[in-house]
This record gives C-alpha cells, sequence and structure tokens, in this order.
C-alpha cells in the first residue's frame, strides 16, 4: 500500500484525527443537512465557502455557536446578512483575537 505524501493527503490525516471523517467536500453549504457528530474534542469540518478570509473566521460556525451559547447576540449581530453591524462585530472580534490570542478572545477571560 502506498501513502498519499501531498498536501491534501496530510489534510486528510489531520481532519480524521481531529473529527474521525476526511473532511472531505461534502454537501454544499447552501443545503439543508443535518449538524455533524462531534468527535473527540468537539472538532467538525468546515465548508471553504463559509470561510471569510477578511475576517479570518468560519462564519458558519461562528453563527452557529453564538446561537447556541448567546442567541439574543446572535440575532442582533445578524450574521447572516453582510451590513454594518456584522461587519463592525468582525473586525472587533479580529481585533481582540490579534491583540488577547484566539482562545482568550473567544473564552471571554480577561
Amino acid at each position: 500500500m502506498t501513502s498519499d505524501t501531498s498536501e491534501r493527503g496530510l489534510e486528510r490525516l489531520i481532519c480524521t484525527a481531529l473529527t474521525g471523517a476526511p473532511c472531505d467536500p461534502g454537501v454544499p453549504a447552501n443545503m439543508v443537512q443535518q449538524r455533524p457528530a462531534t468527535y473527540a474534542a468537539g472538532w467538525i469540518c468546515g465548508a471553504a465557502e463559509e470561510y471569510d478570509r477578511e475576517y479570518c473566521v468560519d462564519l458558519a460556525q461562528l453563527a452557529a455557536f453564538l446561537r447556541e451559547t448567546q442567541p439574543e447576540v446572535c440575532e442582533a449581530l445578524d450574521l447572516g446578512q453582510d451590513g454594518p453591524t456584522r461587519r463592525k462585530f468582525l473586525a472587533r472580534l479580529q481585533g481582540e483575537v490579534s491583540k488577547r490570542g484566539t482562545i482568550d478572545a473567544y473564552s471571554g477571560a480577561t
């Protein structure tokens, strides 16, 4: 058996280790689907088209996290619409991550 030493092969190994699945492109982001099961430490596969390069965040996963943990805030931010409220929030979040680090910024620790 040969080993896949390509970058894609490495990505598959990492995704499988983190999520239990190879994270290959599956259902398009705009299709209704069941929420993926969590694996190990709760990692789930994201979709490349949901990643916002300008703000360096997966908007779908961020919105799901906020909906589950802070529904009122999520509704007020209107992350589904590209408008001034969403852009202001994402810029602030990006600034906090740059200043404090990802874990500290997302956990709310001060």
